[in-house]
């Protein structure tokens, strides 16, 4: 007796493999019903390379930058680093139209409803996934891009600060906050990864792959027949005349190897990106992210004033809550998008406001390059450092030129000092005659702060 033989005898294995290979799936299923299992395929390649990352990572503010140059000049150090890279964007491209094909299909009706709240879960995951591995390269791009997300999150009504102070450790950006991120992102998110997708493939295999949508009705209705009998018996027949399992998983693979081959073209030809080493002084930074937030980033230039990161929290939260729980207030019948037109425009319009915002934010000018150089930190007194430090918390650098750094929707303060006494700045700050909001929540102990720091700016 063989040792298959040995544990199939025990486990049963042949007929767990035979079972799920051989079970039936609707005939009209075809390539864009690879959009999940190629989405299941990159999570695994994810995890790989992030492994093998993470053995040569070291998450502290001193050493991260330089280990992660370490990895570059390791043997394959380039191409791993570069194939994490990209199939996380790959990945963010796949779960959003995985997520569109089952709401334009209507997939998530009836029996699918929790299937899909655990798939609006893992999208969640996904996006957590890249939000904290934003930060581990500790580049300038990650510092300045995890200030600002860490503002929007901490602007949460009541919880705001405990958030805040949960994922930096603290008020500033230290090690603290790298180490959080990196115990957040090998820990946290790959135990709730590891816990949804087995809940999701367990639904998906139980219920059975969604038939695409018909748009006249495959059967007569039966008076009196029950919502799950009818699908039984619908589902039955969509079944009969479809193919075993097997048969699909050459579309899945195919998939998967053009999927592969791209990424590795992208890890190779250009590779993973990285910027100079974070510098928490260099207040002049304002930091492009990752397209997939560009969206959000975009959208924080239509909402002034100090209550933006608010509103964007707001709006953020609401959206996914009718993201997450779609299937309990759609619960009509109809499936196919043309006999769904309210739902289907909706969605359509959704798509397009972000692809506006996502285009509007990858094109939009470059603010003026960092390193320009505000007054050097070490010639400051420690309220001046700390008014440096306001300076960055309140986002003043993107609206503001300092010695040729920052942005330039507001006045140039590269010579505030000498134009304006500290009376006159802070009556500024707090009424000001421009399209400047109000900053009126500003701490007067940081006011003071930041005053003594723009006295400096002569």
């Amino acid at each position: 007796m063989g040792i298959f033989d040995w544990v199939d005898e025990r486990l049963g294995v042949k007929s767990l493999v035979r079972g799920f290979l051989d079970r039936p799936v609707p005939a009209n299923v075809g390539w864009l019903n690879t959009l999940g299992s190629a989405t299941l395929f990159l999570l695994l390649v994810q995890i790989a390379t992030g492994i093998s990352l993470a053995l040569f990572y070291v998450p502290a503010a001193d050493n991260a930058y330089q280990s992660v140059q370490h990895i570059d000049t390791l043997a394959f150090g380039t191409l791993v680093r570069g194939v994490h890279h990209w199939s996380a964007s790959a990945l963010v491209v796949l779960i959003g139209l995985h997520t569109l094909r089952v709401f334009f299909h209507a997939a998530y009706r009836y029996p699918r409803e929790l299937t899909w709240v655990v798939g609006a879960l893992l999208f969640l995951v996904t996006l957590g996934f890249a939000f904290t591995g934003y930060l581990l390269p500790w580049d300038q791009k990650a510092y300045w891009a995890t200030v600002v997300g860490t503002n929007v999150a901490g602007s949460a009504p009541f919880v705001g600060d405990l958030i805040l102070n949960l994922l930096r450790g603290g008020p500033a950006m230290t090690t603290a906050t790298l180490t959080r991120f990196y115990g957040i992102h090998v820990w946290v998110l790959p135990a709730s990864l590891l816990l949804l997708v087995g809940l999701h493939l367990f639904m998906v295999i139980r219920q059975g792959i969604a038939a695409p949508p018909r748009r006249n009705a495959t059967s007569e209705e039966i008076p009196g027949e029950t919502k799950k009998a009818r699908y039984a018996r619908e589902y039955a027949a969509e079944k009969s005349a479809g193919h075993p399992f097997y048969q699909s998983l050459l579309k899945d693979a195919v998939v998967a190897v053009g999927i592969i081959l791209v990424v590795a073209v992208l890890a190779i030809a250009v590779g993973a990106p990285l910027e100079a080493r974070a510098d928490p002084n260099a207040v002049g930074y304002v930091p492009r992210p990752e397209w997939y937030f560009l969206d959000v980033f975009q959208m924080l230039w239509y909402v002034s004033g100090p209550a933006e990161p608010l509103i964007i929290f707001l709006a953020g939260t609401v959206g996914f809550l009718v993201f997450l729980l779609l299937p309990l207030f759609d619960r009509g019948r109809e499936r196919h998008p043309r006999r769904r037109p309210v739902a289907t425009l909706a969605g359509a319009l959704v798509v397009v406001a972000v692809g506006v915002l996502t285009y509007q934010g990858a094109t939009a000018p470059a603010p003026v390059a960092a390193g320009a150089g505000l007054t050097a930190s070490g010639s400051l007194t420690a309220s001046q450092k700390a008014g440096l430090h306001v300076f960055e918390l309140e986002g003043c650098a993107a609206c503001h030129l300092v010695n040729g750094s920052g942005g330039t929707a507001g006045p140039d303060l590269t010579h505030v000092a000498a134009r304006l006494g500290s009376a006159e700045i802070q009556h500024q700050i707090l009424q000001p005659r421009d399209k400047m909001p109000p900053y009126t929540d500003i701490a007067p102990a940081d006011m003071t702060s930041l005053l003594d720091f723009l006295s400096t700016l002569k």
